[in-house]
């Protein structure tokens, strides 16, 4: 701890951050963390078999919060400086390193209000944090069905009796995601519903992977959201390739979660499912190329345990259905994957590992045209 100035003090702490701090009225607390990852791919074809090797920064953040004149005004911001991060993936809009810019207002002690970009409130996959996971990457069905983050306003309530804890969060975006320019007369309305009946988690454990506080009694909770994008000008509503002739869709997501964790064990379980209101395929009348929302489900289960207070195994399956037209442009697959990972402090510092296997239309037999084989390394450093 240091005095910058008087009445102003700077702490350094490895597991939350550095923090800059003035009396009671303002507060900064600074992270930054970075994951760097080397992946090797085996992807077997109709006649050869294709060996790849993969080497990125995925992801290079920056983040800042805290409160100014009073504890009760909140923000929020983090910049994505990786390739990864900036690509807005809708092929139109220039590359975007702002991913959260939200101010919050406490209006009780159980009801916040705010308002500017984060992640909307669906699954517990999409919301839980990247640096928070226990592999190195996302599951199957998230990539094809999650939400990105919006704009708009966000509300969340807490109902917290002695035993049971009951948490609401709602939003109105404007259903763009994080893509720039132009406007639609169609609103994303979100909610999401969680109860947890045996009483909150540790430090928030809920919103992390991995039972790394090893819970003395048995946590759970359960969650459900709805998501309706009307008019959405992208695939999959904020994210994804525009329609094209700037068409529209109303695409609705629902989502159900579950998490127990107890003594270093973890298990969660997650069902998702896309669906759109009239034909989910558009057709460019220039070039002829067809534009489709993939329409369809997954579902995602993984059980994870502490061998110790910093290794960890990991199991997961996750696998993607798709349905009416989508199905002329996806391809129904599963995932298995297998993961260890070794905290040197936390979720913030770690070395992960995992061998996934992906299989097409339900064909698992290794060999066959499209199935990939791969294996990742994966190192977060942060504070």
């Amino acid at each position: 701890m240091t005095k910058a100035q008087q009445g102003t003090s700077v702490v350094f702490d490895p597991e939350e951050g550095l923090l800059f701090e003035r009396d009671s009225t303002f507060t900064l607390l600074f992270r930054f963390r970075m994951q760097d990852r080397a992946s090797l791919f085996h992807t077997a074809g109709a006649r050869t078999q294709e060996n790849t090797s993969q080497f990125q920064i995925r992801r290079f953040r920056l983040k800042l919060e805290g409160y100014t004149l009073t504890p009760r005004l909140e923000y929020k911001f983090q910049l994505g400086l990786s390739e990864r991060d900036m690509n807005v993936g809708d092929g139109y809009s220039p590359p975007n390193t702002m991913l959260d810019a939200s101010v919050f207002y406490k209006l009780a002690p159980h009801i916040t209000i705010g308002f500017g970009q984060g992640k909307l409130p669906v699954g517990r996959q999409a919301i839980v944090s990247s640096g928070e996971m226990e592999l190195p990457k996302l599951p199957l069905a998230n990539s094809a069905f999650a939400l990105d983050r919006d704009i708009g306003y966000f509300l969340v309530q807490e109902l917290a009796p002695d035993q049971q804890h009951v948490r609401m969060h709602g939003s109105v975006s404007h259903g763009e995601g994080r893509a720039t320019g132009g406007s639609d007369p169609g609103l994303c309305n979100t909610g999401r519903l969680e109860w947890l009946p045996l009483g909150k988690f540790t430090e928030e454990g809920d919103h992390a992977e991995g039972d790394l506080y090893r819970e003395p009694k048995p946590k759970f909770s359960l969650a459900a959201a709805y998501s309706s994008d009307r008019n959405a000008r992208r695939a999959r509503a904020q994210s994804g390739p525009r329609f094209p002739d700037d068409e529209g869709r109303t695409i609705g997501r629902f989502f159900i979660d579950a998490l127990f964790k107890h003594k270093g064990w973890s298990w969660q379980s997650e069902y998702n499912q896309r669906f759109v209101d009239g034909t989910p395929a558009v057709q460019d009348t220039a070039t002829l190329v067809w534009t489709a929302v993939n329409e369809g489900w997954g579902f995602t289960s993984q059980m994870g345990r502490m061998n110790s207070e910093r290794s960890q195994v990991v199991a997961r399956y996750s696998m993607v259905r798709y349905e009416g037209p989508a199905e002329l442009q996806y391809s129904d697959r599963d995932e298995a994957t297998l993961g260890y990972s070794y905290y040197l402090n936390g979720h913030r510092i770690k070395l992960q590992s995992a061998l996934t296997y992906n299989w097409l239309n339900g064909e698992i037999e290794p060999g066959k045209p499209g199935n990939l084989l791969a294996v990742m390394f994966q190192m977060e450093f942060g504070i």
